[in-house]
């Protein structure tokens, strides 16, 4: 057996059951012999969609994704989404490999040192018979280290009798972290104990953990507050005190609760810019930090009492701990408080609709989106100034049904990402949020979702502008017209590719996005036209 087919086999082995990637010369032989095997090869139209894809579908569907890509500048082109899904720690396996071993090639290019510098881990195919071994211990540090790990498989190797190789063997995920002792928690619950007004804080890392139920049991005998951060949004929905997302995107009865309490216990949340608005918001408060990573323990603020621990256990040992001293139902007053501000409030409360004639604002194009669409739903964001009104108002079912291609601030992901989420074919719609931009970067990807049909809606916040740039040179005195495109139609481009589209100039219009749903065999492109004066952000 050869070294491609032997590569073929072993992806197969660990479970792998589609590749992202766009062929060369490096991966010529082994993406055939793979789907030729029963796996699925995602043909992509860049090899940074690659990279997307294979990050999407592993934050929104669990397990590693997979990309391939060529030698030289297939791997240079990958190397946004490498660092992005390196931020984001993703669990994402990148295949690539050197250069027929020429020294003249002009596709030589120090892998290893640029996967380092990408956040990257990085492994090598040392001998035909190693090929396993080595892609064993490429799958075990991604699981381990919760980053992702180029593999390098020089392409002088591929043709190579494979020989014996070692078993495959399937990663071992790391458990959780063991529940803190009581002694460890002995500040943390000090601070608790004698907060008047507490709020408990989930992020990202608490979803994961499943930690729902212990911090709300936490919340309930302490009477705090329950908030998230945008990674961890919809976890308290339904709850009486939940106040909804922390920080810069909270409503206006969470910013006067937020500034009133005075305890902010957080769990599986970095306390990053966004979330303390770099440590206002936290300013005048004790603050307890749980979290499994305690390089996180006050890189953005400082913190009162830190916690090493996974959230659920951690919160499960607080409340046994709470229980013994008789904390049944603190904080009584504070907890009716915060339950009174929100009884019949709405975070639409706090729209001033600023429609014009031909143009949406954000928030309400999205309050009208969340009703139509189905609640079960899968939504991946790109990044940009379009997200202070999509994030707040177009909810998801889970926490874990949510993420931003944001870790690296990079524009243009989103819709690869959501391709890749599609691809797993959960039965939930997908949804793409995205930027008029960051969609003409990557508008080429939207061909992948048309030839493989996938259920995905592509919803543009088009403001024909870089909108942030827009805003920012107007408040420097400049033409803010130095920021602004005169697109083609993008319903016509992607009625062209063969997808359904719409271009939605009123609210009501996105009406008629129901009504294709149920009849969507492939994507649909929404192009919502802004108005790029309206600005929501505050910069």
């Amino acid at each position: 057996m050869k070294v491609f087919h032997a590569l073929a086999d072993a992806l197969t082995a660990h479970g792998v059951d589609t590749v992202f990637g766009l062929m060369g010369n490096a991966n010529l032989l082994y993406l055939p012999a793979f789907a030729d095997a029963g796996g699925r090869f995602v043909a992509v139209a860049h090899e940074a969609g690659a990279v997307a894809m294979a990050d999407g579908r592993a934050r929104m569907c669990g397990g590693i994704g997979v990309a391939s890509v060529t030698h030289g500048p297939a791997f240079t082109n990958a190397l946004t989404p490498l660092v992005e899904a390196a931020r984001s720690h993703s669990q994402v396996l990148l295949i690539t490999g050197d250069p027929p071993p020429v020294p003249t090639h002009f596709h030589h290019f120090d892998i290893a040192t640029v996967a380092a510098a990408a956040g990257a881990g990085y492994e090598r195919v040392h001998r035909p018979a190693s090929l396993v071994a080595d892609l064993n211990r490429a799958v075990q540090r991604i699981v381990a280290e919760r980053r992702p790990v180029v593999l390098n498989v020089p392409i002088n190797l591929m043709q190579a009798e494979a020989g014996e190789q070692a078993p495959v063997t399937l990663p071992v995920a790391p458990g959780p972290l063991a529940a803190p002792e009581a002694e460890a928690l002995d500040g943390a619950l000090g601070l608790i104990g004698s907060a008047k007004r507490p709020l408990v804080l989930a992020g990202h890392g608490a979803a994961v953990a499943g930690a729902r139920e212990a911090l709300v049991e936490l919340a309930d005998r302490t009477g705090a507050a329950l908030a998230t951060t945008v990674l961890g949004k919809e976890m308290f929905a339904g709850h009486p005190r939940d106040v909804g997302i922390f920080g810069s995107l909270a409503h206006s009865v969470a910013s006067t609760v937020i500034a009133e309490s005075d305890c902010v216990i957080a769990f599986g949340a970095s306390l990053n810019m966004w979330t303390v608005l770099n440590g206002e918001l936290l300013r005048g408060k004790r603050v307890v930090h749980v979290d499994t990573d305690p390089a996180r323990f006050g890189s953005y603020s400082p913190v009162d009492e830190p916690v090493a621990g996974d959230a659920r256990r951690t919160a499960e040992t607080m409340n046994v701990l709470l229980d013994q001293a008789g904390v049944t139902a603190a904080n009584g007053a504070w907890a009716e408080r915060v339950a009174g501000q929100l009884a019949g409030f709405s975070p639409q409360d706090d729209v001033d609709d600023r429609s014009g004639a031909e143009t949406v604002d954000i928030r309400t194009a999205m309050i009208r989106l969340d009703r139509i669409l189905p609640a079960e739903r899968s939504v991946v964001s790109d990044i940009g100034r379009f997200d202070v009104g999509v994030w707040p108002y177009l909810r998801v079912a889970d926490p874990l049904h949510f993420t931003v291609m944001g870790g690296f601030g990079s524009i243009g992901l989103g819709v690869a990402g959501a391709i890749g989420a599609a691809t797993a074919g959960t039965g939930r719609p997908v949804v793409a949020a995205v930027g008029d931009g960051g969609f003409m970067m990557h508008l080429s990807e939207f061909t992948t979702a048309v030839r493989y049909r996938l259920p995905l809606v592509v919803v543009v916040l088009n403001d024909g502008a870089y909108g942030a740039e827009h805003y920012k040179l107007r408040n420097h005195g400049y033409d803010p017209a130095y920021s602004a495109f005169a697109w083609p139609d993008l319903a016509g481009l992607a009625t062209a590719m063969g997808a359904r589209a719409l271009t939605v100039r009123k609210a009501e219009e996105l009406d008629a996005v129901g009504d294709l749903l149920s009849t969507l065999e492939g994507p649909l492109l929404v192009d919502v036209r802004l108005d790029p004066d309206v600005n929501l952000v505050r910069y």
